[in-house]
């Protein structure tokens, strides 16, 4: 068998579609293409074309999640359910490399999703246990920050009001237990 063609990718100029005896074989990056030392008219065998379209396959679900996961960090779980929800199969090597650049960490996840929490939209330890849950995290939150504090925090929102009743269901949406909203509201 024989490399017939490469050519750039029309809408992704940074992958390369190989030709190999004239028909289309494989969609590479072109860093693959360097490091895999590739040119037009180089013999190859069944072998290496198997072992091309392995790497390929790999590149493009790794790259799929390290782009999944620019935007801000995630939990295993979740990025477990990005490729259920676009039907791929096989990650399980994915997600140990993953876990090897330390891009999965869950620790790591539920501390900065708690500071995030608290920081910009303070929720109690109940509603923050159940957010963590849905997102695969199943140990128990451990709050950096007082309940209180945390009420207090969301509470600015409501400075001045003197509404008691709308205050407690405000607090009680945020998952505030009750003896944390009357403390509060004292």
């Amino acid at each position: 068998m024989q490399i017939t063609k490469l050519e750039y990718q029309k809408k992704d100029p940074s992958r390369v579609n190989v030709h190999v005896d004239g028909k289309f074989a494989v969609g590479l990056d072109l860093n693959d293409v360097v490091r895999l030392g590739l040119y037009v008219n180089k013999e190859i065998s069944q072998q290496e074309l198997d072992s091309i379209l392995g790497d390929s396959d790999f590149g493009k679900k790794l790259n799929s999640a390290l782009n999944f996961l620019s935007f801000r960090p995630r939990s295993e779980f979740e990025i477990r359910q990005f490729f259920r929800r676009k039907k791929i199969t096989d990650i399980e090597e994915v997600v140990e490399k993953l876990k090897k650049l330390n891009q999965i960490n869950d620790d790591e996840f539920a501390k900065w999703f708690i500071d995030q929490r608290n920081t910009f939209k303070p929720k109690g330890s109940r509603a923050l246990a159940m957010e963590l849950r849905r997102l695969g995290i199943k140990e128990k939150v451990e709050n950096t920050l007082s309940e209180v504090t945390l009420a207090k925090k969301a509470l600015a929102k409501y400075h001045g009001s003197k509404d008691k009743l709308k205050i407690q269901r405000f607090l009680a949406s945020r998952g505030f237990d009750w003896e944390t909203i009357e403390n509060v509201i004292q």
